[in-house]
């Protein structure tokens, strides 16, 4: 997967290079927080613990967690510190005004963060992008949509593991997470984190995304012009 960025008429093969001009991060939070442990489930992200973050800038993915103090991530840069770090590293990008980019975060991983961390970042939510994007295509009600599934429909292609069925489905990451495997979660997490960065730049650059639509269960092509709701003026393409 390749694609050419135009910024100020110059023209850049490299999403890391797309990332930092225009201040975008990208993100996945982990917690081991057993469901059936907390009062209300999933309803309050607040109550959950924070173990494991990942957070790609474009050309490093940095990671956050007490559980090991090395983790490889294939063909990716990585630095990996432990959670009393994430403030410092927060403040430092609160500053420069980053974006966040995150995947149904708005209703877990924001909430989950802001609990023992303060930061003053931007932040967007390509699931609800896509959501308000299906809600039109469909004249009904919005649709939620895999990540992983998005991913395969958009040639949204990873670099850190051989095959997208190689990554770990959440029920599983908590048994792996839970049986000091981990690594394998934060590696997925880096992987959701990339995906996450790829999609949001073919959204933003080509107003579009490829849904499996529900009432011919064929592929189709729905416009994302609502990607521009989100985004601040200076966003250069």
């Amino acid at each position: 997967y390749k694609c050419i960025y135009h910024v100020g008429g110059i023209i850049m093969n490299d999403l890391s290079d797309w990332m930092a001009s225009n201040n975008i991060i990208s993100f996945r939070l982990f917690s081991a927080s057993g469901v059936s442990e907390l009062p209300t489930g999933w309803e309050i992200p607040e109550e959950f613990d924070l173990d494991g973050a990942v957070f790609y800038t474009g050309d490093c993915m940095v990671v956050f967690t007490d559980e090991v103090q090395k983790v490889l991530v294939d063909n990716q840069k990585t630095r990996v510190f432990g959670l009393k770090d994430l403030q410092g590293w927060l403040d430092q990008y609160s500053r420069d005004n980053f974006t966040l980019i995150g995947y149904h975060s708005a209703k877990f991983d924001i909430p989950l963060l802001a609990r023992d961390y303060k930061f003053n970042l931007n932040h967007i939510d390509l699931a609800d992008i896509v959501f308000d994007a299906s809600k039109d295509h469909y004249s009904t009600y919005g649709r939620r949509y895999d990540i992983h599934t998005l991913s395969e429909l958009n040639n949204a292609t990873q670099s850190i593991l051989p095959d997208l069925s190689f990554m770990l489905k959440p029920i599983t990451r908590l048994s792996d997470w839970r049986r000091g495997l981990s690594r394998n979660v934060l590696r997925t997490l880096a992987v959701e984190s990339e995906l996450i960065a790829k999609l949001y730049s073919k959204i933003l650059i080509h107003e579009e995304i490829k849904i499996i639509d529900e009432r011919t269960e064929r592929p189709v092509t729905i416009s994302c012009s609502n990607v521009r709701d989100y985004i601040g003026n200076d966003i250069r393409l």
